[in-house]
This record gives structure tokens, C-alpha cells and sequence, in this order.
């Protein structure tokens, strides 16, 4: 056992559960203590990737965080979509059909924020001060300028707000909504006109995030969230050969992004796509895993000399495994999963903060499991399922009490699981809420081969191609045992 001296495991902060409450309250976790994996900002600030895809609590708002703090150059806007009002959309009557109107509508509002964030920079020169000066005026006697972010602005552009914006600005003599197409075409051609006289030298970056919170149970927001990311794409290709120094990011979860109705969506994803990876299989030692790199990054915030914090203070072992391997099993290889793992485990330390005891990591398990895991994976749940139902779910699988079971095994239990009203799944198929549970890695699949000698087991966030098997044993989360009180 390495000698610890003075060090205290309790004053090293590891960070929070939301990447923008830590960067708000501990922007150094975000800017040295964070770990730039496989090089993302570099992709974030020069590359032509765009789209950020990763599971819930895999970095995706750390990497927003991380550029709003650290980038020196860059001017960083952060567009947070929690409760974007979505159902607005329909509100603007365009006549063509809801995909196209929904693509127009977005590229409207970002050459709207692009203007707006390159106007309020001082270092930005416009070769035509009257033509801006003429659009922010008529904007602002419209109400919508200055905009405190894309949510606010949605809410104030109506089929009139635009027509009224076109005659101001003497584009058009339409009057009726039969034209409003063709009037916000003028409108955002007008726009990117004006766009392209403002002379910028400091890169822009406006990141889209928190399209996780925005899910519904019947994907309503799927088709507006496609037409966002064809956007996008389209304006950063415009902002590249127009030479101007913007960029538009959007953040997406992985689960999200897979289920969108977008046949091209596999070149996006291809060509213009970061998509965050952090599992790694049998992790021995520190330098095989970045999450355990991470959290030796921000001890040494704390402790410079610090190498390992597990060989510093952990025991060598839980169980039958390395304490590498044992404590990263309690997670889905998130880093949000295995600081939060870190953090239970600190909060149970007594006295003696030097040497943790098996005693007391079993207890930051426990803490961890009940207070952390399950609610993270009903929150994740949540965006397909209504609460009832999650809470349903989650009775039927600690009535089971054992870590595998068979599909026909929960149905049983889901079956006569107690519920408190009539909107708890009577509805709603099994075999879907199994797969929604796969797809939060809550569960996953144990099976044989070698005649039995070999068992394997794979998980969604160790395979992102593997998917729910009604035939296959199913093997309940190693971080759901203790919340659940199962036998193992």
C-alpha cells in the first residue's frame, strides 16, 4: 500500500451530476480537469463534425461546458432546448408539406441567432451599417430582437410576425398566408445577405444541447429534431464557403438519434458525426481506461502528485476482481455513472480518509445504487415511458429478486406488479418495455456457447449494435442489485 501522508480522499472534489451545474459552480473541473477524449474539441472547433452523439451522461454538455470555458478564442453560445416549445412549429403556416416547413422554420431561427450573436460582438465590421441597422430596427418594432435565446424566439414569430418583417423590409408587397412560404424565403435570404457582409476574425460556436429532455412517449418532436440536424448541416456548409467564422453543434443522444425518421441520417452520421466511447473490456489498469484517467486527472487538482488514485487509496481487490474492474461494472462506462459511483463511496468515508475499507465501499455501493442508478435509469426511461408505467417496471423487477431471469418470468411479474391508476401499461407491450430497458443498459443478456463451458454477457453500452432477444436470458444491471434487493 502506497503511503499517503497528509492526503485526504474527502477534499478531492470529482465532480457533479450535470456538466452545467459543475461548470457553474467548478469551471476548473471543466477546463483542467477535463479530459479531451480522442481529441473532441479538436472535431468540435475545426473539423466538419457537427453532430455529438453519446448516451445519457457520456459528456456531451461537458464538452459544451468545456468550450464555453476553455476556448481563448472562440465565442461560445449555448442554446439549451429544455422545454422548447415544439408544438409551435405548427403554428407558422407554410404550405409546404411538414418536413420541408420544419427545415425553413429552423434554418429562420439560427440565421437569426447567427445575426444576433455577430451583431452584439464589437470586434465584428459590417460593410453595410444601414442594412443592418434597418433589420434591427424593424426587428426590434416586431419584438424580436433582441432574443434571449431560440425557445423565446419560436414563441414570438407567428405568420404574421414574418409577413409584416417582409413588407418592413420592402421584400415583398404579399398580403395573404397563402405567400408566407415564399415570404420567409425572401426573409432568410435577406438575412444571410446580411450575414455575409459582417467581417468576423474570432470563431463563433453556438451549441445546440439538452435535446434529452425533450423526448415524449410518442416521439412527437422526432421529425422537428430531423429537420434540425439536416439544418445544420446545410448552414455550416454555407457558413464554410462563405468563409464566415460560424459554427452550429448539436448535441444528441445516441438512443435519440437512432430512432429518428431520416433516411440519410447514416451519412450524417458517417461523415459529420463525434459519437462518445468510453467502454473499454478488461480494464487491469489505470491507463486502460479513460474513465479511470479521469478521475486521476481531477485528484490532481487536489493532490499534484497523485498517480493512481485507486492504488493510493483503494484496496487492491473487491471481491474476485481488480478494484478497476469491480467498481467500473457498477456502471454503464459514463462518466457522469462512474463519478457519481466515486462520489457515493467518498461520502460514506469515516475518520480515516487515507485507506478506504471494504466495509466502507460496499456501503458508497449500496448509497450509489438506491439514490443514484435507479433513478437515473427512471429518468432515462421517462422519455418512452410515462411515470406510472416506470414505476411498474422497476416493482416487477425486485419482486423477481433474482440478477437473470426469463422474458416470461417479468411478464408475470409486470402482470400483477401493484399500481396506483389506470395509465400504468396495461397497454403497452412488454416485449417494448424490455427493449427500452436494453436500450438504457438497465438490463442486458446472459448466454453459452462452448457447450455450455463459456457464459458471455453484452450490455448496449459495451455493444451498440446488439438489441433486445425475448430468448435470451436476461441479466439485470450490476448497479440496480442493491436499489433492488436482489439475490446475488
Amino acid at each position: 500500500m502506497n503511503k499517503t501522508g497528509s492526503m485526504d480522499f474527502k477534499k478531492i472534489n470529482f465532480g457533479k451530476a450535470d456538466a452545467h451545474t459543475e461548470g457553474e459552480s467548478y469551471p476548473d473541473l471543466l477546463d483542467k480537469g477535463y479530459l479531451d477524449v480522442s481529441k473532441v474539441t479538436d472535431s468540435a472547433l475545426n473539423d466538419s463534425v457537427f453532430l455529438f452523439l453519446g448516451y445519457k451522461g457520456s459528456g456531451k454538455s461537458a464538452l459544451s461546458e468545456h468550450l464555453r470555458i476553455h476556448a481563448e478564442s472562440a465565442i461560445v453560445d449555448q442554446q439549451r432546448l429544455k422545454d422548447f416549445p415544439f408544438k409551435l412549429f405548427d403554428k407558422v403556416h407554410l404550405l409546404e408539406d411538414k418536413n420541408i416547413r420544419y427545415k425553413k422554420i429552423w434554418e429562420w431561427l439560427l440565421c437569426h441567432r447567427v445575426f444576433e450573436d455577430l451583431y452584439n460582438d464589437n470586434d465584428c465590421t459590417v460593410r453595410s451599417r444601414d442594412d443592418v441597422k434597418k433589420v434591427v430596427t424593424l426587428f426590434s418594432q416586431e419584438g424580436i430582437f433582441p432574443s434571449a435565446n431560440l425557445s423565446s424566439l419560436i414563441k414570438k414569430n407567428t405568420t404574421q410576425t414574418i409577413s409584416a418583417s417582409v413588407k418592413g423590409l420592402n421584400l415583398s408587397q404579399s398580403t395573404s398566408e397563402e405567400n408566407v412560404d415564399h415570404d420567409i424565403e425572401l426573409l432568410i435570404g435577406y438575412l444571410k445577405s446580411i450575414i455575409c457582409t459582417i467581417k468576423e476574425t474570432s470563431p463563433h460556436l453556438i451549441i445546440i444541447d439538452d435535446l434529452d429532455d425533450i423526448l415524449s412517449p410518442n416521439g412527437v418532436q422526432f421529425g422537428i429534431i430531423t429537420a434540425l440536424i439536416n439544418e445544420v448541416k446545410d448552414l455550416n456548409r454555407f457558413f464554410k464557403l462563405q468563409s464566415i467564422p460560424v459554427k452550429i453543434i448539436v448535441l444528441c443522444r445516441t438512443d435519440m438519434f437512432d430512432r429518428l425518421p431520416d433516411p440519410n441520417k447514416n451519412k450524417i452520421k458517417q461523415d459529420n458525426s463525434f459519437i462518445f466511447s468510453w467502454y473499454r473490456e478488461g480494464i487491469n489498469k489505470p491507463d486502460d481506461s479513460d474513465l479511470i484517467r479521469l478521475i486521476n486527472i481531477r485528484a490532481r487538482l487536489v493532490y499534484p502528485e497523485i498517480k493512481d488514485v485507486f492504488k493510493t487509496f483503494f484496496p487492491k481487490k473487491y471481491g474476485d476482481s481488480s478494484i478497476y474492474n469491480a467498481l467500473l461494472d457498477f456502471t454503464r462506462h459514463t462518466p457522469r455513472d462512474f463519478v457519481q459511483l466515486i462520489n457515493h463511496i467518498q461520502s460514506q468515508c469515516g475518520a480515516d480518509t487515507a485507506h478506504l475499507s471494504l466495509e466502507v465501499i460496499e456501503k458508497g455501493i449500496k448509497d450509489y445504487s438506491t439514490e443514484y442508478f435507479k433513478q437515473e435509469i427512471a429518468d432515462e426511461m421517462s422519455g418512452y415511458l410515462p411515470g406510472p408505467v416506470v414505476e411498474r417496471v422497476f416493482s416487477a423487477l425486485s419482486s423477481i429478486r433474482n440478477r437473470d431471469f426469463d422474458f416470461d418470468e417479468f411478464k408475470e411479474k409486470f402482470r400483477y406488479a401493484p399500481h396506483r391508476d389506470d395509465e400504468c401499461g396495461n397497454d403497452v407491450e412488454v416485449n417494448d418495455i424490455m427493449r427500452i430497458l436494453y436500450e438504457c443498459s438497465a438490463i442486458g443478456h446472459r448466454y453459452y456457447y462452448d457447450n455450455g463451458r463459456t457464459t458471455r454477457y453484452t450490455f448496449k453500452y459495451r455493444n451498440r449494435s446488439s438489441s433486445f432477444n425475448p430468448d435470451d436470458r436476461i441479466f439485470l444491471h450490476k448497479g440496480l442489485w442493491k436499489a433492488l434487493n436482489v439475490n446475488f
